[in-house]
């Protein structure tokens, strides 16, 4: 995070509560990092420094109009001038910005080879996957750490006998985490490389895949940071774990183990993304949506409002869009906009010790040229794209055009005020 973050606490009692309002209130949307589960597990969000691999920079201070209004009207038109003389003085402290760690399982079994939705052009699945994948990755900056496990990345079938999992999935090809690090580095070219060489084949052994990625990928790694699995896969599991089953779409393996495993990773810190790539929906006459989605809520990264069973999936489905390509960029944009480090605690308690009330928070940006302090709205829409929201920890999380903006902005600040009626995007001036 090149922006110096600074939080100011009232003292004032209108700063903060007498009860415990840390419900969150993000909202992330299909493709959208900043997402509140509603199951068990935690909720989540996704990160933050950087922005999005397609962003275009975007105004700081926000101009869409969508989410709710979490000010009262006497808040229209207010400016951070106006909120900072009627209550917000106090002490400053920088908290710390923590740069992602990522670590994708992505499916590249034998049906990626097949044409998302029956197309006759623009690829298969997976060179629409591994295009999409480079480009993001290329846009992501160099203080994110991201590790990579193809799967099954090798020529496998099913076995009525528990294997080890490296007879059906290649884990000699994972590229362990590590920072990204600038342009041409070593830990770039080599997910580059492997980009270019991965060819779809065999079965889908999803949660050895997960798994093995979990322990031996993001638990091994030392690097501090915001912790996230993205798994892409475009169905349901033919192998269970122990690489055992009949490998094939006529004997899918069962889904709950898995499901299992994301809660598992989300108590140890780590929250999961779902995409569901065209095939999910229908795998042998069964719809794989439900596991994908479910899993997602159990990462915690399913937005508020979103069901198992559609239309409005809790994970990120793309298996009805007509353009898989541009609907999988902007998804993996979405997502990795959000999660590379725009994500800032907010303190439970206020200098007098009462809880700070989330209704009572705004958040100013300084640009670094001089040009003076900018009221950035509060926008809890599923696009969110200028402004920020709340994640379901009760973090704040700027919109992925504000992160841009912010993050390429080295002398910039972010401030977060208390003891204001949180302003709108559509009440700033």
């Amino acid at each position: 995070m090149k922006a110096r973050v600074l939080i100011s606490l009232a003292t004032l009692v209108l700063a903060c509560s007498s009860t415990d309002d840390k419900k969150g209130h993000a909202s992330g949307g299909t493709g959208s990092g900043a997402t509140g589960a509603t199951g068990s597990g935690g909720t989540s969000v996704v990160t933050v420094s950087g922005g999005s691999s397609n962003a275009s920079g975007g105004s700081a201070n926000g101009t869409s109009s969508g989410g709710s209004a979490n000010g009262t009207s006497a808040d229209a038109g207010k400016t951070a001038a106006d909120l900072r003389a009627n209550a917000c003085n106090g002490w400053t402290n920088e908290p710390e910005v923590l740069p992602v760690v990522l670590m994708l399982v992505v499916d590249n079994s034998a049906s990626m080879n097949d044409r998302p939705n029956r197309q006759q052009d623009g690829g298969t699945k997976w060179e629409i996957t591994r295009d999409a994948l480079a480009a993001t990755l290329d846009g992501m900056p160099a203080t994110a750490a991201v590790g990579v496990l193809f799967y099954p990345n090798m020529d496998t079938r099913g076995s009525d006998v528990e294997r080890p999992i490296d007879q059906c999935v290649n884990i000699n090809q994972m590229i362990p985490i590590d920072l990204l690090g600038e342009s041409g580095s070593g830990q770039r070219s080599a997910i580059a490389t492997a980009l270019t060489n991965t060819r779809p084949a065999g079965s889908t052994p999803t949660h050895d895949a997960y798994d093995y990625a979990l322990v031996h990928g993001m638990q091994e790694s030392r690097l501090t940071g915001n912790r996230f699995m993205l798994l892409i896969t475009d169905g349901a599991p033919t192998l269970a774990k122990g690489c055992q089953g009949g490998g094939l779409p006529t004997t899918p393996a069962p889904t709950d183990p898995i499901v299992q495993e994301v809660l598992a990773a989300r108590q140890a810190g780590v929250r999961s993304f779902l995409i569901g790539s065209p095939g999910s929906e229908s795998v042998n006459g069964m719809d794989a949506r439900a596991w994908l989605s479910e899993a997602a809520v159990y990462g915690a990264t399913a937005r508020e409002g979103c069901s198992l069973y559609g239309p409005d999936y809790c994970h990120i489905d793309l298996s009805q869009d007509a353009d898989f390509k541009s609907a999988l960029n902007a998804a993996l944009a979405r997502i990795l906009g959000l999660i590379t480090s725009c994500t800032f605690d907010v303190p439970a308690k206020g200098t007098d010790g009462q809880t700070v009330n989330q209704n009572q928070i705004n958040v100013i940006y300084t640009p670094g040229d001089g040009s003076g302090e900018q009221l950035v709205g509060r926008d809890d829409s599923a696009d969110c794209s200028d402004g920020w929201q709340f994640d379901s920890d009760g973090r704040i999380v700027l919109c992925p055009n504000t992160c841009f903006t912010a993050q390429n902005d080295p002398d910039g600040k972010v401030e977060l005020l208390f003891g204001c009626d949180s302003v709108n995007t559509g009440d700033v001036r």
